[in-house]
């Protein structure tokens, strides 16, 4: 059975320093585009897991974080 549903992992970063970047996990359907959704959350595209788990896409969302922000 082929998943209806994505996570998308995206990096939210500004050039403003008193904005603090983030790391935000956001699930979409499999006709969604993974690089508009990005664009439109503010952000840049940092992965994208395509299965339906919020629990790996939380594990995912935290390992971007810590290779990004840390």
């Amino acid at each position: 059975m082929k998943a209806e549903y994505k996570w998308i992992i995206v990096l939210v970063a500004y050039d403003d320093p008193r904005i603090e970047a983030r790391v935000i996990k956001e699930r979409l359907t499999m006709e969604e585009d993974e690089q508009l959704a990005a664009l439109l959350r503010g952000g840049e595209l940092a992965a994208v897991l395509d299965l339906d788990n919020e629990s790996t896409a939380e594990a995912s969302r935290m390992e971007v974080e810590k290779s990004c922000l840390r």
